[in-house]
């Protein structure tokens, strides 16, 4: 793909010749033929219309849905309008849990997700979208692009007859919000913690923190009726569609369990092919320019929410110590090397992300704070 974004790009928005399919195109790819294409263009372009379908894991008015309408809209954009996803928030087509089996089968098109939901069917997608105590939303970026993480994508979801781009890569999460301030490992043990992720779920067993399996969409409700103490969901931008620091005055950061994170598109490997080259150029490319744009977006969204909350809505921040944290992370990391033991594909991406960490060592290390940021004390 680096080899043609914007050279292949011009491919897409002028209008080609195209040889299409005989015949109408099925429900599942979309593909209309040249006579209808033509007469809903009003017989002014070769470039067929196809119209997809595409669900997603986040329900409307979420931060996270607002991405996949960003994309579909760079698409179309990208085709002159011919080439028309619709978006359809969770619940509206099926539940987010059902969105990998429509996506599969070729019920629709294509699905907006985040890996993890997926991790009962392996747990290496987990790694696809979060990682504990590791990579930073820069990090996920620059390996997917330039390392060989793109790739992992494509094998993992390819296994289940899906293409795969992702859309952001998320910065950091929050933290913990919770009723009562957190300031100790000690204190998590005493709580009902919600945690999103598998893996996050066996490290905070081995720390000894009960985790409760709470429903993004029931978080406000669980904490403010006294059902978990504290919980995660995503960014403070995303926090603050869902209000949580209404019910959760305390944030205990960082985010150990969710150092960053990936959503992206899954797509039916059949609806796929059956695209125009271009369209599958515009498509790619629309995921790439997404990507990059909602990088900067949410991270500065966060930075200004961030201090909405503490400057003027009374969230108050906690920390753990530092032997705390230490015994996170050694923990994180053996919770890893386990899941590498039982797992191949796990272990597969998890050494392709230690690999890439391992080319960026020495650049950390000598550019220290200029790397990737710091504070200044006046």
């Amino acid at each position: 793909m680096k080899k043609k974004i914007f050279a292949l790009l011009m491919t897409v928005v002028m209008a080609l010749p195209m040889v299409l399919l005989s015949g109408c195109g099925s429900a599942n790819t979309g593909v209309m033929d040249t006579a209808n294409a033509n007469a809903i263009a009003g017989g002014d372009s070769t470039l067929p219309v196809v119209t997809w379908k595409m669900g997603s894991t986040w329900g409307a008015g979420n931060v996270h849905f607002t991405v996949d309408q960003r994309f579909t809209e760079i698409v179309s954009q990208l085709t002159n309008g011919r080439f028309v996803i619709t978006n359809y928030a969770e619940g509206e087509l099926c539940s987010a849990s059902q969105l990998f089996d429509y996506v599969e089968n070729g019920t629709i098109q294509c699905g907006g997700d985040w890996g993890g939901y997926w991790s009962g069917k392996d747990t290496a997608f987990e790694l696809l979208s979060t990682i504990m105590d590791d990579f930073t939303a820069l990090d996920y970026y620059t390996w997917i692009y330039e390392a060989d993480g793109l790739q992992c994508y494509k094998d993992m979801y390819g296994q289940y007859n899906m293409n795969y781009f992702p859309l952001v890569t998320n910065p950091s999460e929050s933290g913990i919000r919770s009723v009562r301030p957190i300031n100790s490992i000690a204190d998590m043990q005493k709580m009902k913690i919600r945690l999103g992720g598998m893996m996050a779920g066996k490290a905070a067993q081995k720390l000894g923190i009960n985790i409760t399996a709470v429903a993004a969409s029931e978080l406000y409700e669980s904490l403010q009726r006294g059902v978990i103490d504290g919980g995660e969901f995503s960014g403070p931008k995303a926090d603050d569609s869902l209000k949580l620091q209404e019910v959760a005055p305390y944030w205990c950061a960082p985010a150990w369990y969710q150092s960053a994170g990936v959503n992206g598109v899954m797509v039916n490997m059949d609806a796929w092919n059956a695209l125009p080259e271009a369209y599958q150029t515009a498509f790619e490319t629309a995921a790439r320019l997404c990507c990059g744009e909602q990088l900067s977006r949410y991270i500065y969204n966060d930075m200004t929410v961030t201090n909405q909350m503490i400057d003027e809505q009374g969230v108050t921040v906690t920390s753990l110590p530092e032997e705390d944290m230490a015994l996170i992370r050694e923990t994180c990391r053996q919770t890893y090397l386990e899941e590498c033991e039982i797992n191949a594909n796990f272990k597969m991406v998890y050494d392709s992300m230690q690999a890439y960490r391992e080319t960026a060592n020495n650049y950390r290390d000598w550019t220290g704070d200029y790397g990737f940021g710091f504070n200044r004390a006046d």
